[in-house]
């Protein structure tokens, strides 16, 4: 299984968290995430310029 927050496999052993994600028009799904959050994953929070700095 992958985690559904961090893109990392959930280990054998390692514990989890199992979380219903209900579709509004379709099919929902089921996620995993590992009970004990680790290390946040970066994000970009805005645009690169226009020189790509």
């Amino acid at each position: 299984m992958i985690c559904a927050r961090c893109d990392k496999p959930i280990r054998p052993g390692e514990e989890y968290v199992r979380v219903d994600n209900p579709g509004a028009s379709g099919a929902g799904s089921t996620l995993y995430i590992h009970a004990v959050r680790g290390v946040p994953v970066p994000q970009q929070t805005n645009q690169a310029g226009p020189f790509g700095r």
